[in-house]
């Protein structure tokens, strides 16, 4: 062996010892498929992996409320929440929610109008439960071919579902409860296939005063690769989701460079003040294979952090600009046969 072949191998071996000890310090455990991910090479690997179709059905969810504010998931993955009043004009892409073809589950979930109607016209009263006249219709509607057209004549109505009502009349069946939840499903066709959380553990069957330990340490650890501006550590442990939900949306070249993009926009917000991670809730998702901490969406609520999730840090766009703030949703899981320590993002 030459001087310089031992001198290439002796920078190698210390490369790997040195993110491996970085890896250890934040006891954060890495996928395997992405531990060489770089901001340099992660618009690459991405698109490396996505393949495209003759047609690439996309879903989306229309909803229209009355009388109350809601949240919705799609297989038990939360896609949008509302705690206003106003209609929404365009309608929410789900693909990402959905991880293969089959049965997919609509979970709403209802809440009281609290001081929306305060909020929206200054006047009117504090409603604190669900009204007899509460109304809620979901519409799910897909693009057979969404990468072709997007006219709205394309647009193919999969499901209507209305919110119950009690039986022979018109009333709402939760009328006088402080929330209401039900589901309907529906059937998806999408020419790709995502493992997603899917082989992940029963997180509620852990000692849950443990596994909020352990989920608290990681938001801590996450916090800190901010902190310390880690952003290649940070793109390792996004990888698996970002790829799974750029599968979904058959993200083109240009689609990925956006994605990249607002990663390194966040990095650069000047004036990152990053907040005590407190006051939160446990939640489960994903049939009890995802948890994260979040803000409650249940009144007695702090109208700010409603539902979204407890990382978050005040920053502002540049030097002299207003201070605005970001929440991001830290959504984890554990493969099955493994520890409650390999907690990890989930793809």
């Amino acid at each position: 062996m030459s001087l310089l072949q031992f001198i290439v191998l002796l920078f190698l071996f210390s490369s790997c010892l040195a993110q491996d000890k970085e890896e250890k310090a934040y006891a954060i455990p890495i996928p395997k498929e992405s531990k060489d991910i770089t901001a340099d090479n992660f618009v690459e690997k991405v698109v490396a992996q996505i393949q495209h179709y003759d047609k690439e059905p996309m879903y989306f969810i229309r909803p229209l409320q009355n009388n109350c504010v809601y949240e919705l998931l799609v297989n038990d993955y939360p896609v949008y929440k509302d705690y206003g009043i106003e209609k929404l004009a365009t309608p929410i892409e789900i693909n990402h929610a959905i991880l293969k073809s089959g049965s997919q589950t609509v979970t709403v979930r209802l809440y009281p109008l609290g001081d929306a109607l305060q909020r929206a016209y200054g006047e009117g009263e504090m409603v604190t439960t669900l009204l007899p006249k509460t109304e809620m219709k979901v519409s799910v509607v897909k693009y057979e071919a969404f990468n072709i057209s997007q006219d709205l004549d394309d647009e193919i109505v999969v499901k209507e579902h209305t919110a119950p009502t009690k039986e022979g009349t018109n009333e709402f069946i939760g009328a006088g409860l402080p929330y209401y939840e039900y589901t309907f499903t529906f059937n998806a066709e999408v020419p790709y296939s995502n493992e997603g959380w899917l082989d992940g553990q029963d997180l509620t069957k852990f000692d849950k005063e443990e596994l909020e330990k352990k989920v608290l340490n990681y938001y801590k650890m996450y916090k800190q690769l901010y902190v310390n501006k880690k952003f290649d550590q940070i793109l390792r442990l996004e990888f698996d989701q970002e790829l799974r939900i750029c599968k979904s949306l058959y993200k083109d070249e240009n689609g990925i460079v956006k994605i990249w993009n607002e990663y390194k926009n966040e990095f650069d917000f000047e004036k990152k003040e990053y907040q005590s991670i407190e006051n939160y809730e446990i939640s489960f998702y994903g049939n009890n294979k995802i948890v994260c901490l979040k803000f409650p969406s249940k009144e007695p609520v702090d109208r700010r952090h409603r539902g979204k999730g407890a990382f978050w840090f005040k920053y502002k766009n540049d030097e002299n600009g207003p201070t605005r703030a970001r929440w991001t949703n830290i959504y984890l899981y554990i493969p099955k046969g493994q520890s409650l320590d390999l907690l990890q993002t989930i793809p």
